[in-house]
């Protein structure tokens, strides 16, 4: 089943599960977490951004670096940015 974490937006319940923090991760199908995601309470985990073309042809000048492309978790990023508790 798909991830989804929490967000500081979630009330004390999300997809009837209780909320016990920000980054809480729940596994949830897709119809549970379809209203809690409009809500923005839930962000997806589990989606990505993979990178296919080569670096070589996005930016030679990395290429020659010798950096390697790695996958981008869009969803991630955005959870890890959002508070962990309020003040």
């Amino acid at each position: 089943m798909p991830r989804y974490a929490i967000t500081e937006k979630a009330g004390r319940f999300v997809a009837g599960h209780r909320n016990i923090g920000v980054g809480m991760v729940l596994e949830l199908t897709e119809k549970q977490a379809e209203h809690e995601l409009r809500l923005g309470s839930l962000v997806a985990l589990d989606t990505s951004i993979v990178i296919t073309e080569p670096i070589a042809q996005m930016q030679p000048e990395m290429a020659q670096k010798g950096e390697q492309s790695q996958p981008i978790d869009v969803a991630v990023e955005a959870a890890r940015k959002t508070r962990r508790g309020k003040p």
